[in-house]
């Protein structure tokens, strides 16, 4: 019986670094299927019928979680190895109950993707559903023992180019609906992830939050000035344009 995979992640760059880091540590694998969304996952689940599934849960079209669902409701998950993926942690409770074997946040180091792919193997040779106890109680375990990861890097279309942005290169993070636009010094690049949920992934101690739409890279402030009014504006390096503090956050600023 071959033993196939999917592998569901709506971002270029992560899915192809996670099909070449499967291929490495996982060679017993016959076939790796990729889908960028989930309504294509879903279609391709049902084709190939997948020994393993690997879902990022915030996909446009179809979330990972609503591809589970249909899983779940159609028995697929009873033989299938159902892993999640995603940057944030709250949604690992969800993930449970939609029968997870495991559960990664993104990025995904090596050491910790080996411990999945034994997981799965140990699964295959005990068949049955995941506890979704002594899941929850490693997820505890994993957060208490392992520390924050923040992010290192941005990948950015331009045309039909995946451009990759250090987070180092950053000015500064513009909220724009739904959207964030990614400043740096040799351009502007929007990037889907709102502000909010942005925040919550970048270290607190190198960006701050001046203003509810905006972000910026604490050590790219160049100066700070005042206007007559009383309001606060940060000069960046490397940018003609300053950005206001508004009054909740101007605490930051204020000398001891």
């Amino acid at each position: 019986m071959q033993l196939t995979c999917l592998l569901a992640d709506d971002e270029p760059v992560l899915r192809f670094n996670l099909h070449q880091r499967l291929e490495s540590l996982w060679p017993e694998l016959d076939q790796i299927h990729l889908a960028s969304d989930g309504v294509e996952a879903w279609t391709k689940i049902q084709a190939i019928r997948p020994s393993v599934v690997f879902l990022d849960i915030n996909m446009p079209a179809m979330t990972g979680l609503e591809v589970a669902l249909n899983m779940q409701q159609a028995g697929l998950t009873r033989d299938c190895a159902l892993v999640f993926l995603t940057a944030y942690d709250e949604f690992a409770v969800q993930a449970f109950e939609r029968e997870a074997i495991d559960y990664l946040l993104k990025p995904v180091d090596d050491r910790r993707l080996q411990q999945t792919i034994e997981r799965i193997k140990q699964r295959q040779l005990e068949p049955g559903l995941a506890d979704l106890g002594q899941l929850r109680e490693l997820l505890q375990q994993s957060s208490r023992e392992v520390a924050p990861r923040w992010l290192n890097w941005f990948n950015v279309q331009q045309g039909e180019e995946i451009l990759m942005i250090s987070v180092d290169e950053v000015l500064a993070f513009r909220a724009e609906d739904k959207y964030t636009t990614l400043v740096t010094e040799g351009g502007e690049y929007l990037i889907r992830t709102p502000l909010k949920q942005l925040e919550n992934q970048l270290d607190p101690e190198r960006f701050w939050r001046i203003h509810r739409s905006s972000i910026v890279q604490v050590r790219m402030i160049e100066k700070i000035s005042r206007t007559l009014t009383g309001q606060l504006n940060v000069k960046l390096k490397g940018s003609r344009k300053s950005l206001a503090v508004s009054r909740r956050f101007a605490e930051r600023f204020r000398q001891s």
